[in-house]
């Protein structure tokens, strides 16, 4: 078997963005993936102004366990945005929201990894996560 991943723009509006993020993995853990760009979405205003980035408001998550997803933003050296482990759980950024901090070469994209820890080498676990991350258009 070999990894699958899911990307479903589940919310495109003038402001506002959701988008679900599903993978089944196999032994090997996921590369660095664009989950969303804010260049493909829609515009931002009757201008025709397109997001240059975006921010994270909410971010509910399942994933399981001996497996974590990080999400980072996108540049020259990418810069972390959080490691999500556990289930059933949903975090709120209440205070403004997360915002593109990353420095040069910053896209406005949003990637992803993941890591399994506790996994044999040749073992044949499947692991999965689901992230739905809510997001401002910028």
């Amino acid at each position: 078997m070999a990894n699958s991943v899911t990307i479903q723009l589940m919310e495109d509006g003038p402001r506002n963005c959701v988008v679900k993020f599903e993978g089944v993995l196999d032994t090997s853990d996921l590369a660095s993936t664009v989950v969303v760009d804010p260049a493909t979405l829609s515009q931002i205003d009757s201008f025709g102004n397109p997001a240059t980035q975006l921010r994270i408001d909410c971010v509910q998550y399942t994933v399981e366990d001996t497996l974590s997803v990080n999400l980072f933003w996108d540049a020259t050296t990418p810069v972390r945005i959080e490691e999500f482990v556990g289930r059933g759980v949903q975090k709120d950024y209440m205070f403004g929201g997360l915002t593109n901090n990353a420095g040069a070469g910053k896209t406005g994209k949003i990637t992803a990894t993941t890591t399994t820890t506790g996994t044999a080498p040749g073992a044949t676990n499947i692991l999965s996560f689901i992230l739905i991350i809510k997001m401002v258009k910028q």
